[in-house]
């Protein structure tokens, strides 16, 4: 059963150390599904998402945190009366 945790900052107490974290499972080797878990937040469900579900939420991560995305500010055009 491959697990992975990831180390985030928790949301109530912001501390420089990381004090929270989330928890990827995947029950067997060749399952098609992936839990998502927060365990210590009880009052939050665990997660269970498809292997392509798991991916679109990569891609989503992905695509929010490419700088590329971002639209470069537009330059305001003066008007000939300016």
């Amino acid at each position: 059963m491959p697990i992975k945790v990831i180390p985030i900052n928790n949301r109530l107490y912001p501390l420089e150390e990381k004090s929270d974290c989330m928890v990827l499972r995947k029950f067997e080797k060749d399952s098609t599904r992936i839990d998502i878990a927060f365990p210590f937040h009880e009052d939050t469900p665990n997660f269970n998402l498809t292997i392509s579900e798991a991916l679109d939420l990569r891609n989503a991560i992905d695509q929010l945190i490419d700088i590329k995305m971002l639209e470069r500010p537009r330059r305001k055009r003066r008007s000939p009366n300016d």
